[in-house]
């Protein structure tokens, strides 16, 4: 069943208007996910970002293994830290308790789907979802599956004024949910454009979805780094065995528009939304090339 006037009253919501009256997330946010046409502005965007990722690619790629290695580690526990500081997490806590530990979900993530190169499936994003959560402020009453109420409202405070960006997808639609993006994670990737975009949209379905208790642009992060992780390695003949790149710590100076963006595809998914949220996203990419390269040589003699 969709949204009820329970929910509503459960939400504090004014019952008296119609329910649709209301931003919802639908399941139509999946209907054009495979055949989104760039608009000029975003294909330029597209090829000038290709291009320098392809050039830090060339960089990472053309030093020693050893070096590269610790680089790369460097990357990944670097990206633990952003990824939560994104979200408000203690950083003193994030630090000891996450960069130690061997069973974060991108290393597991990897594990199941790059090195036993396992489909996605339900069981597998329920356990990367209970490991991402670990160590957070939220640990103990997040569990591994989706929600099962609507009683969430992804939205923010605004000089003690509630303002409501959308009301997440229904509950009872999460498990057709969970399995139209495991359908579009696993269908195989024909054309080099999808390089950098799949991994985008991934991030913004999750998102937009808010399918789990907390931690969803989190989740929808780290499978975005994944995908292009993953991507990487197919389409531009590399054999990497961790990503070259992750964009979390580019969000941070951005986080209103990062969440109006989310709440643009999430309410109103169509062509020009999807494209607002794929150039908004390709220039975090370009932001955290710049940055990446500029501390590069910084990095290497730690």
């Amino acid at each position: 069943m969709p949204y009820t006037k329970q929910d509503l009253k459960n939400l504090h919501l004014d019952e008296a208007k119609p329910i649709d009256s209301y931003p919802i997330v639908h399941l139509n946010i999946f209907d054009n996910i495979n055949d989104i046409e760039l608009n000029s502005r975003v294909k330029d965007e597209y090829r000038y970002t290709l291009e320098i990722y392809k050039e830090y690619l060339e960089i990472i790629t053309k030093l020693n293994k050893s070096t590269q290695d610790k680089l790369l580690r460097d990357f990944k526990n670097t990206e633990v830290i952003d990824n939560h500081t994104l979200e408000a997490e203690s950083y003193d806590r994030i630090s000891t308790f996450n960069i130690h530990h061997n069973s974060i979900a991108f290393n597991y993530l990897l594990r199941k789907l790059f090195v036993e190169q396992k489909p996605l499936s339900p069981n597998i994003m329920a356990k990367g979802y209970e490991i991402l959560m670990r160590g957070t402020s939220n640990e103990k009453e997040i569990k591994a599956n989706h929600r099962k109420n609507n009683n969430h409202i992804v939205g923010y405070f605004d000089e003690n004024e509630r303002i409501i960006d959308f009301l997440p997808i229904s509950y009872d639609e999460i498990e057709w949910a969970l399995a139209y993006f495991i359908s579009y994670f696993n269908q195989p990737e024909l054309k080099e454009e999808d390089l950098l975009i799949k991994p985008l949209v991934l991030h913004g379905l999750i998102a937009a979805l808010q399918m789990y208790e907390d931690g969803n642009t989190r989740l929808g992060r780290t499978f975005q780094h994944l995908k292009l992780f993953m991507l990487t390695n197919k389409f531009l003949d590399v054999d990497l065995k961790l990503p070259i790149l992750y964009f979390s710590r580019t969000y941070l100076p951005y986080r209103k528009q990062y969440r109006d963006s989310i709440a643009k595809i999430a309410t109103y998914p169509s062509n020009d939304k999807w494209n607002e949220w794929i150039l908004f996203n390709l220039r975090r990419i370009q932001d955290q090339i710049n940055l990446n390269e500029s501390n590069l040589s910084r990095m290497l003699i730690k």
